[in-house]
């Protein structure tokens, strides 16, 4: 599974858990965020693919995502990056 699959999947699964992810250009790596009720990935858009999908990983795997269907090889991926 290519770089650009996986980041599209990570993000449909961003969308399944009601997270709002955002591409922005600034002097940031990005994360997990808190606005009012809304909850928000920021993601550098600057970043390499690879970054962002282990940043975007990273975030997932401190939510519950047991509820939704992942494809096997991008649930590795999150179980991978889990802190």
């Amino acid at each position: 599974m290519n770089n650009e699959i996986i980041l599209q999947e990570l993000e449909n699964i961003c969308g399944k858990l009601g997270l709002n992810l955002r591409y922005e250009v600034g002097d940031f790596i990005g994360g997990l965020c808190r606005i009012d009720e809304e909850k928000l990935i920021i993601i550098n858009k600057k970043l390499p693919i690879n970054r962002k999908i282990k940043l975007i990983a990273q975030e997932i795997s401190t939510l519950n995502f047991e509820d939704i269907f992942i494809l096997p090889a991008v649930k590795e991926i999150i179980l991978e990056n889990k802190d």
